[in-house]
This record gives structure tokens, sequence and C-alpha cells, in this order.
């Protein structure tokens, strides 16, 4: 196993030094930190202490926490530097697949799931950026909810194929930009004409003007947030049997 691997599991390996002062401050403060160190990393072109900042946060904040306060955020600020010329294209890749690295290998420390259908996650037709859908498929994994993650640029005949063969519970479409959101409606749509429950998230459904009218739920920005409104919606029973399983727990 690379040490790349050995960086993302279930320890702590912070690679860059231990819990930073700014801790005692409480959660915000050390997220801050760590954000700040995400950044430099992705300037060094160093995906180990990527990922190790990311597994101080989930020891410290727990995996939801880590998700939520560390991850998508870093995220963020790294595109705005990449469109403002501050990061180059490699610096923003490497960073993204040492971000993706660390999900996957995330993954296998999920409990068992449930027999139920799975969830089926998938960024609409236009939009590339895989790494808030596969946030929320870790997250549901550690709920025992079956995830298929179908990954960036999926067409709409793709969706409805795939949430027909899969017997899916639900479907869920995100949409990082604007100029994207027109595509990935036409996904939500052609879905919820299946009877399928849907559901949508990302920064192109961020105005309320935008979701009126719209079918299915919005599952807001905060990942742990949608996480539980997608197992509320989906099966509240299952949902409270999820909760009481030791393996559930986000930390």
């Amino acid at each position: 196993m690379s040490e790349a691997a050995r960086s993302v599991g279930g320890g702590a390996t912070t690679g860059t030094g231990q819990v930073p002062q700014a801790a005692e401050g409480g959660a915000e403060a050390l997220a801050t930190q760590l954000i700040r160190r995400v950044l430099q990393a992705s300037e060094d072109l160093d995906p180990l202490s990527i990922q190790a900042q990311l597994d101080l946060a989930a020891k410290v904040l727990g995996l939801a926490g880590c998700v939520d306060e560390l991850l998508l955020p870093a995220t963020r600020q790294l595109h705005q530097l990449l469109a403002a010329g501050q990061r180059d294209v490699a610096q923003d890749r490497m960073a993204a697949e040492a971000i993706r690295a660390w999900l996957n290998h995330r993954v296998a420390f999920a409990p068992p799931p449930q027999e139920i259908g799975p969830i089926l996650l998938a960024c609409g037709p236009r939009d590339r950026d895989t790494i808030a859908l596969e946030s929320l498929a870790l997250l549901l994994r550690f709920q025992r909810w079956p995830c298929r993650v179908l990954g960036a640029l999926v067409p709409t005949f793709t969706l409805k194929v795939a949430a027909q063969a899969a017997d899916a519970a639900g479907v869920v479409v995100i949409s990082t930009e604007r100029r994207n959101q027109r595509q990935a409606i036409v996904s939500l749509r052609a879905v919820a004409a299946m009877g399928i429950p849907v559901f949508f998230a990302g920064d192109a459904f961020e105005s309320e003007h935008v979701r009126m009218g719209l079918p299915g739920r919005y599952l807001g920005t905060p990942i742990e947030g949608a996480c539980s409104l997608l197992i509320g919606a989906l099966a509240p029973a299952a949902g409270s049997a999820v909760a009481d399983h030791p393996g559930s727990d986000f930390r």
C-alpha cells in the first residue's frame, strides 16, 4: 500500500504537525487553520499534506464536520483562486484528486449497507465537479444507505436508464454552475416523470427563484443536512433504525 493510501485510513496522521493551537478557540478556528493548510498544500503540489489535514479534521470535527467545515469550503476557495489566476490548472486538479482519493478510501470504513433500493447521485449533464456528490455519498454510506455515484456529465437519458435499472429509492442531481442549470433541470423533470423521488443541490439552485416550480426537494448546502433530509424523506422508519446502529455515527 502506498503512503498516500495509508494517509487516508482510519488513523489521524497529520503529516504537518499536531492539532493547531487555535483549536482551543473552537471548531471554527480549527477549520480556518486547516483550510489555510490545504490551500498552501495545493500551491506546493503536496497531495499528502492535503489528505493529512482531512484526516485531522475527521478526527477532531467528525466526518460530517470535516466535509462541511473543511473539505467543501477549501474546495470552493481553490476554485476561486483558479478563477482569479492565483492557481494553475495542475494545482487545482492535483488538489481535487487528492480530496477524491481521500473520500474513496474513507468508504472502506463505512458499515455494511441496508438491503434497500440505492440512492443514485449524479452531476447535471454539463457539470464536472464531483466532490460534493462524492461527499454526500460517503455520509450516506456511513448511515448504511446504498449509493451509486454516476459521476460527472451524466446525460439525461443515462440517468433515466440507470435509475430504472437500479430500482432507485431516489435520485440526486447536483449542479454547481448556474450556466448549467437548464440541463440539470431537464434531468430532474425527466426522472420525476418516472415516479422516482428526486432531490437537487448545488450553487446552480441557490436562488429561491430558480427553485420555484421544480419537482422534488432542495437539499441545501450543508452535506450533513442533505444526508439527514434524504434519509428522512425516503424512509423515516429505516432512518430511525440506522441512527441506532453503532456503525452509523459520522465520527
